[in-house]
């Protein structure tokens, strides 16, 4: 079986994740993208690069994620450092992954750069005021929101990749996803 592979994407705090839980209830696999790039980040063989060219985001041996996010996302320039490198490490464990797949795959993907001309993509929009709030919900600073935000590309952009799902209420977005995926009810 070949299976099918579609891209879950939209701006930071759109609701990716919640769209990814429903489809995961629905007994599809879910990938990941960020947890994916967390795990590589981590590793013992990541550690060279990022002693290299983010020394200051080592601690005790170990990456502090949250101290690296406030780095590239304030500067455009270390985030396209990280992306070179993370990138290709990242499309090879998903290679892996959508390989063993028996099912069709869903990848949570808040970056898809050209990922989304390879696969098909339910794109998850909200607003950015909404979209503003449920970032502070997760704790993050009103600068850390705005620095994520100002590094991803306008709405527009993201409508074009693919089908669009508004995330007004949790219930419309999966009565959306719903109709879109075919899914029976429970």
């Amino acid at each position: 079986m070949n299976p099918k592979v579609y891209l879950i994407t939209g701006p930071i705090g759109s609701g990716k994740s919640t769209a990814c839980n429903y489809i995961k209830q629905h007994g599809k696999t879910t990938v990941d993208l960020d947890i994916v790039s967390n795990s590589i980040l981590e590793s013992p063989e990541s550690i060279d690069f990022l002693e290299k060219n983010f020394k200051s985001c080592i601690i005790d041996g170990k990456v502090d994620r949250k101290l690296l996010a406030e780095i590239v996302f304030k500067e455009p320039s270390q985030l396209q450092i990280l992306e070179s490198y993370l990138h290709p490490l990242v499309l090879e464990k998903l290679s892996k992954i959508i390989g063993k797949a028996e099912s069709d795959v869903f990848i949570e993907v808040s970056a898809p750069k050209n990922l989304h001309k390879d696969f098909s993509s339910i794109v998850i929009i909200a607003d950015e005021k909404v979209r503003r709030e449920r970032l502070k919900l997760r704790g993050m600073s009103p600068d850390d929101i705005d620095n994520r935000i100002n590094t991803q590309q306008n709405e527009d952009w993201w409508r074009s990749l693919g089908t669009v799902v508004e995330n007004d209420t949790l219930v419309g977005l999966e009565n959306n996803l719903k109709k879109i995926l075919n899914f029976k009810d429970e």
